[in-house]
């Protein structure tokens, strides 16, 4: 199961981090604006954030196992 989700995680990383380069982050869009903030400041920090978050929620269902080694 773990295996699934992980797979499930790494694809949701893949597609935002592709998807927000084609389709998010057009060039010269400055509007519409979040607190004073231009719009292609505001939807960056907001990827960087989903996929910190993904990353480390992919570190928790990595499903390679540590070998006992002693």
């Amino acid at each position: 199961m773990k295996s699934k989700i992980w797979n499930l995680i790494a694809l949701a990383v893949f597609l935002l981090s592709v998807g927000s380069f084609l389709v998010i982050f057009e060039e010269n869009k400055i509007d519409p604006r979040l607190g004073g903030v231009p719009y292609i400041f505001w939807t960056g920090f907001l990827i960087t954030a989903v996929i910190v978050g993904l990353t480390f929620l992919a570190s928790r269902f990595f499903p390679h196992e540590e070998s006992n080694k002693g």
